[in-house]
């Protein structure tokens, strides 16, 4: 099963898993009503086939049914079959954060090699745009690929194209234009007509008009052209009415529209010719970065969301591979469900239909079996145009599948005919079913919305007829209600925090927290459902819809969270953007330079600083030239000082700790960071401090850890965090209508009915060639500027845009199951909303007299609802709290110094003067030591007079390729060890060889493998081999990291034999020497251990 989002995908999974495991516990007459629900037989054998279906899905490969999204599948299909994709071994999906810091690298780049035109076309670029709006284009540019690539793709120079794409000749230029105002081209018969019509009106408009017609005349083409502004002044009001006398006669003003006409015609040429010289330049310039941004891609091996389609649809469409690909896929299925169809683009379609080429060219080596594809889609949920898609592809492919059908029935036939037998594969012709009816929607809702598609008009939402009527449950009361619009009073504007915001949108999360407290207090009526069971409405009951991902979303969250109310966080949101984050990041920010006063601050009225702005204003008061931090560490004011010895143990841990260390010790360390930004911003904070932390081991992972690289990758990108909704169970759910595609709730409220439509920015602006059916992306156009294909265009884009605005409201409407509330609020200089808002269109509906409202002050209702659930003495349910278990609150406290055990062999830096031998002799003397160290864990366990030969055929066996001088070096020192009488303790049966050791020193772990250790009842020995050719001739010769790594040993074994003085000694193989390290040498290194 494909299908467009991850929601639809896990909600689908769900919803098929839970019907099929109902089935296997159903009796028999409740199984034949499902049965019958869905139109399938319910006699006895089908119910048993029913019933086995659930386990059969479970022994599907995978453990269930393959439910995809469209990339997801595409991911899939390009890492079988990576080389045919041409994809480079170990190629990764671009996450939203390497992509943007890529696009600023490439376009770096390109300014850095760029040509004097290239600079001038990106000045250009950036002049007419908004900040950064310049490398948006280019990003558009670059997904456009198939624009410039290919035998049609478009090529430098452009100018041609350019001039073709905007309407006019290929070879046009200003000498065209003018000569459409010489006398042979331009209807001097009617400027004349207009002329002597002005000379007989007496008013000054018609002298004027009569001289600027003379003085016209008398000019050459060029100078035409260049006053036909005045021209026009003269003839037409700036309203661009003509200036007509109220007697005008039919010939004059026939004249004067024929001289409108041409004017007019002249003007576009003129404006489109301008058009083309900024869009040349800006074209090539977007070829270009398109080129290199792909070209880097492939180089880095990284692939975005669009590649992957594009990939595995070319993957699918070659001739030669295409077919062997598709035959191994033809294997591994029969059944193609493609959901969310009208949101498919042209690429995922020739996905598909790659997918499904084989069902209908004949028998297949799957013979006689059916195989089908069912394809589910509605236009009328058609709202990812922004995405590019278009449901008008839906429609076009249901004709091509029926055309093919149509000829795979045609052909079986045929060939039955001809061997007259009946046919080996029963085809079955098209079949097109509605999506009237709803299972989990009550009958009264879907009422309402036939209603106001039937108010706002098929047409609009870009149907050719009506749709059929919804069906729905009609033993469910439904109740759809329309809030009074909030307006806020003019005083709310400087007494809230939050006057950055518009006081209606904080008035309307205000007014919509209280409406969900009243639902869900306890001791009120509540809001009941009837849905399952006659209850109460919970928490998880309620979605909270808003058109765009603007502030509201948020300001809602925050407001039922400070009225008590468990909310999820918005569902998707940019992870620079949460206060959490910015906190965060605050610290960090000092932390990597304490004198910007700007992060200081931030920090400081933060949770996690605890000051208040009051605290800011008392104890940062200083003189405008002195840092805020040389201020506060000057004070003597206790509560400051206390502020900077708590500031100072973060700026400690800067130079020595990576930033995910870093934000590990804010949040779990003293500070502790976690709980207090949850306590301030709710649980909802947890996911975006998640990600941060997250974010900065990705960092770490990609970059040589440093928290300034890391501040700069972080603000470089705009990484966005979306929260998966199926862990949501309890909270109250506020997200866009986009991201509510495939949920629903009983109870759902529209947030910004009222908002306008007109004020929402527009879609990108594309033009289609005609010669290739491309669409060519335009860069930002003034709206004066834009003539003839580009005004076309732009209108199309317009009406396009507010189908979809009405699609959008479908689905939003569509998303209740029993209720839904419809409220917004109006901008200050607004009366009443918008005409084309969702408010102002669907408010005609309700009929019925207003209601007085506590918290809205008045709604109007269509529908019922349940009878209250009126608690009882012996039913009445409390309010339960789940506490947090002791743990869950429990500081975890700092990582563990160091992260990972420390080995008393890394314990210190080699720092002796010595030069290290060079490396061949390095590899060769490490060689060496392996083997003494080999022979000196095995040797003491032989017998005396067997060591030489046992030692002799080991190094044989190990060391064949060494000579055989070399090897007798290695056998002569290593036997010269065992033989000495000074070692004769260490080397003796009761010494262990190659012995593991651990322990806890100071806070941190040591763990190591001792050479050899020998455990007497009142000391223990610790001996490690050293097989350096350059030993020291005395103790104070002995590096300083073999003191470390031996009292790293001693400091292990005093925790581990605490009644047993330990002694360490170091054995240098070469001389043979052993040297006895005393404790006042390893005591400061021990000390440094503890600490």
């Amino acid at each position: 099963c494909l299908t467009f989002t991850k929601a639809g995908a896990a909600e689908m999974a769900t919803r098929v898993h839970q019907v099929l495991a109902r089935w296997v516990r159903l009796d028999a007459a409740n199984l034949a009503q499902d049965l019958k629900a869905i139109g399938a037989r319910h006699d006895p054998a089908t119910q048993a086939r029913a019933r086995t279906l659930f386990a059969k899905v479970l022994d599907c490969p995978g453990g269930g049914l393959r439910i995809d999204t469209i990339h997801a599948f595409s991911q899939w299909l390009l890492a079988a079959f990576p080389q045919e994709a041409g994809l480079l071994p170990g190629t990764r999906a671009l996450d939203d954060r390497e992509r943007a810091l890529l696009a600023r690298e490439v376009l770096s780049e390109l300014v850095a090699n760029a040509t004097q035109y290239d600079r001038d076309a990106l000045a250009m670029l950036s002049i007419r745009h908004a900040p950064d709006g310049a490398r948006a284009w280019l990003m558009r540019c670059a997904e456009a690929i198939d624009l410039w690539t290919g035998p049609n793709g478009w090529q430098p120079p452009m100018r041609e194209r350019v001039l073709q794409l905007l309407g006019l000749p290929s070879d046009c230029d200003e000498e065209q234009v003018a000569a459409g105002c010489n006398d042979a081209t331009f209807d001097i018969a009617a400027l004349h007509q207009c002329r002597a019509s002005y000379g007989e009106w007496k008013a000054k408009s018609g002298s004027e008009a009569v001289a600027a017609a003379e003085r016209w005349l008398g000019l050459d083409p060029h100078d035409r052209l260049r006053e036909i502004d005045r021209l026009r002044e003269a003839f037409f009001f700036k309203n661009g009415k003509p200036r007509l006398p109220k007697n005008a006669d039919d010939a004059f003003a026939s004249a004067h529209a024929r001289i409108d006409e041409l004017l007019s015609k002249l003007k576009t040429q003129m404006a489109l010719l301008a058009l083309a010289e900024y869009l040349e330049p800006a074209l090539t310039l977007g070829r270009k970065f398109a080129l290199a941004w792909h070209e880097r891609k492939q180089r880095d091996g990284l692939i975005d969301f669009d590649d992957q389609i594009r990939h595995a649809a070319r993957l699918l469409r070659d001739e030669g591979l295409g077919r062997w690909i598709a035959y191994k896929l033809d294997r591994q299925f029969d059944h193609v469900l493609v959901d969310e169809a009208q949101d498919t683009n042209e690429a995922q379609w020739d996905i598909i239909r790659a997918l499904t080429s084989e069902f209908f060219t004949g028998l297949g080596q799957r013979d006689a079996k059916l195989r089908t594809i069912f394809v589910v889609g509605d236009y009328k949920q058609a709202i990812f145009g922004f995405q590019g898609t278009s449901p008008q592809n839906f429609a076009r492919q249901k004709e091509v599948y029926w055309k093919e059908i149509e000829t795979a029935i045609a052909n079986a036939r045929q060939l039955a005919d001809e061997t007259r037998s009946e046919p080996l594969v029963n085809l079955r012709e098209l079949q097109v079913l509605g999506l009237g009816r709803s299972y989990r929607t009550a009958q009264d809702v879907l009422d309402f919305v036939d209603r106001a598609i039937a108010a706002i008009g098929a047409e609009a939402i870009g149907l050719d007829t009506p749709p059929e009527p919804h069906i729905g449950d009609a033993h469910r009361p439904g109740l759809v209600g329309m809030w009074q619009p909030v307006v806020a009073a003019p005083s709310e504007d400087d007494t809230d925090d939050d006057s950055w915001l518009g006081g209606p949108e904080r008035a309307m999360a205000d007014r919509i927290a209280a409406q969900v407290r009243e639902w869900l207090d306890p001791k009120g009526l509540g809001h009941p459902l009837a849905k399952g069971e006659h209850r109460r409405a919970e928490a998880g009951d309620i979605m909270i819809l808003v058109r765009k991902r603007k502030e509201l979303a948020g300001l809602i969250v925050a407001r039922l969270h400070a009225a008590g109310v468990p909310v999820a966080g918005v569902d998707r949101l940019r992870l620079g953007e949460p206060l959490a984050v910015k906190d965060l990041m605050a610290a960090l920010r000092f932390a990597a330079q304490p004198l910007d006063d700007l992060s200081l601050a931030s920090l400081l009225v933060s949770p996690l600083g605890e000051w208040s702005q009051d605290d800011l204003l008392e104890y940062g008061y200083r003189e405008t030239s002195v840092r805020l931090w040389d201020h506060l560490r000057r004070s003597d004011k206790p509560f400051a000082q206390t502020t900077v010895a708590k500031l100072r143990l973060l700026l400690e841990r800067v130079d020595f700790e990576p930033p995910e260390s870093m934000l590990h010790w804010i949040l779990t360390g003293p500070w502790q960071g976690r709980r207090k930004l949850v306590a301030r911003l709710g649980h909802e904070a947890n996911d975006p401090i998640d990600e941060l932390v997250n974010a900065a081991f990705a960092y770490s992972s990609v970059a040589t850890a440093s928290l300034q690289g890391f501040i700069q990758w972080f603000d470089a990108g705009d990484g966005e965090l979306k929260r998966e909704q199926g862990g949501d169970d309890g909270l109250v759910r506020v997200m866009t209508v986009h991201g509510s595609k495939g949920l629903q709730a009983p109870i759902v409220i529209l947030a910004d009915a009222t908002g306008n439509p007109d004020r929402s920015r527009a879609s990108d602006l594309k033009v289609t060639e005609e010669t290739s059916g491309q669409p060519v992306p335009l860069p930002t156009i003034p709206t004066d500027e834009r003539h003839g294909p580009v005004a076309a265009a732009q209108e199309e884009l317009k009406r396009l845009e507010r189908q979809e605005h009405w699609r959008l409201l479908y689905v939003a409407m569509t998303r209740a199951e029993e209720a839904l509330y419809i409220g917004g609020a109006l901008g200050m200089n607004e009366k009443d909303p918008a005409e084309d808002s969702w408010y102002a269109r669907l408010a005609p509906l309700f009929t019925d007299a207003e209601l007085a409202d506590p918290v809205w002050g008045a709604r109007r209702e269509i529908g019922r609802l349940p009878d209250p659930v009126v608690p009882s003495a012996d039913t009445a349910r409390t309010e339960e709290t789940t506490r947090l278990p002791k743990w869950a609150q429990t500081p975890v406290g700092p990582e563990p110094r160091p992260p990972r055990p420390l080995a008393p062999s890394s314990a210190g830096e080699d720092r002796s003067a010595k030069p290290p031998l060079p490396s061949e002799q390095g590899a060769i003397a490490a060689r060496r030591g392996v083997l003494i160290h080999k022979l000196l864990e095995r040797m003491p366990e032989v017998e005396h007079d067997l060591r030489k030969v046992a030692a002799s055929q080991w190094l044989e066996r190990h060391a064949k390729d060494l000579d055989s001088a070399e090897r007798e070096e290695i056998l002569v020192s290593t036997i010269a060890v065992l033989d000495h009488s000074e070692f004769a303790a260490i080397f003796g049966r009761d010494a262990l060889a190659e012995v593991p050791l651990a322990a806890t020193v100071g806070g941190q772990v040591i763990a190591g493998t001792a050479d050899r250790l020998l455990v007497c009842p009142t000391e223990v020995t610790v001996v490690d081999f050293k097989t350096t050719r350059r030993p020291p001739d005395s103790l104070d010769a002995i590096p300083d990291s073999v003191v470390r790594q031996m009292a790293a040993y001693v400091a292990a074994l005093e925790r581990i034999y605490p009644e047993r003085s330990v002694k360490a000694a170091v054995l240098y193989t070469h001389t043979p020497d052993i040297i006895a390290l005393p404790d006042d040498l390893l005591a400061p290194h021990k000390a440094a251990l503890q600490s």
